[in-house]
């Protein structure tokens, strides 16, 4: 399946983490992000992502995020993807997918649309950068 058109971009701010030891080498980090989104739909955003996995190898995610948009608009986003060191310090990559819905009946195609998405999450500097982008 090939990707689309660019959704969007976000920078965000990680605001808070949590972890939980799992057991048997395993932990659950929750992290907190807010950022500017750019694209299709610019604002601001906030998410609660959540981690899971043996630190150092190849681990899952789920999020939960809100886009406030310029427009006045709410857009809302769940996604599910895998996770992995990129070898660049603690820095890890993550790829999923998301689907994505919203009441403003300007922004309808949205509802239901499944998208992709790859963004970096940057320990040191606590940061995440991606993109999203249409699954057609």
């Amino acid at each position: 399946m090939p990707l689309g058109n660019v959704l969007g971009e976000v920078v965000a701010k990680v605001t808070s983490v949590r972890i939980s030891d799992l057991g048997g080498g395993q932990r659950r980090l929750e992290i907190d992000s807010t950022g500017e989104v750019k694209g299709q739909v610019p604002g601001q955003g906030f998410a609660t992502m959540i981690v899971e996995g043996i630190t150092g190898q190849t681990v899952t995610y789920t999020t939960t995020a809100t886009v406030l948009a310029a427009s006045g608009a709410v857009v809302r986003m769940s996604g599910r993807g895998v996770g992995i060191r990129t070898g660049e310090g603690h820095k890890m990559r993550y790829r999923g997918a998301a689907c994505y819905s919203t009441d403003d009946p300007k922004l309808a195609a949205l509802n239901g649309l499944l998208g992709a998405a790859e963004f970096e999450l940057d320990p040191a500097t606590m940061t995440i950068n991606g993109t999203a982008y249409e699954w057609k």
